[in-house]
């Protein structure tokens, strides 16, 4: 099954992204307003900054692809979602292949440019994963 195109996931991922930057964002200044108006020299809330910061993506990608039927909300706006090859999804599986995806972000995008000469359209997070981003539209 050929995988979705390289533009349609890019797309969906800064549709992603602004949700969870929205996110981050809310659970930061609320944060804030629990600590009284400053995150200053308290490293218990510096920890938790850190924690909002580090773990909301991968909860917002683990929590939609599980309850959602592997799509996030750019997924559904671009028509493409998430299918697992081998067996169902799980919660280490997403988060694999979320640590995946920020590891081949950070190389240069090697990982998702992988997409463009993949014959099926696979990235680096879906051949590590056995999992891969489909377009519903063509199914």
């Amino acid at each position: 099954m050929k995988g979705a195109g390289f533009f349609k996931r890019v797309f969906s991922l800064i549709y992603d992204t602004l949700a969870v930057v929205g996110i981050m964002l809310s659970l930061s200044l609320l944060l804030v307003v629990v600590n009284g108006g400053s995150t200053d020299g308290n490293s218990f809330t510096s920890l938790i900054q850190f924690l909002i910061i580090t773990l909301s993506g991968p909860c917002f990608y683990t929590y939609f692809w599980l309850s959602n039927n592997g799509q996030t909300l750019g997924m559904q706006a671009w028509k493409i979602k998430l299918i697992c090859e081998e067996k169902e999804l799980s919660v280490k599986l997403c988060l694999f292949r979320c640590l995946i995806s920020v590891i081949s972000l950070l190389i240069l995008g090697i990982g998702y440019f992988l997409i463009l000469f993949h014959r099926e359209n696979k990235s680096l997070s879906d051949l590590l994963t056995s999992t891969q981003i489909i377009d519903i539209k063509k199914t």
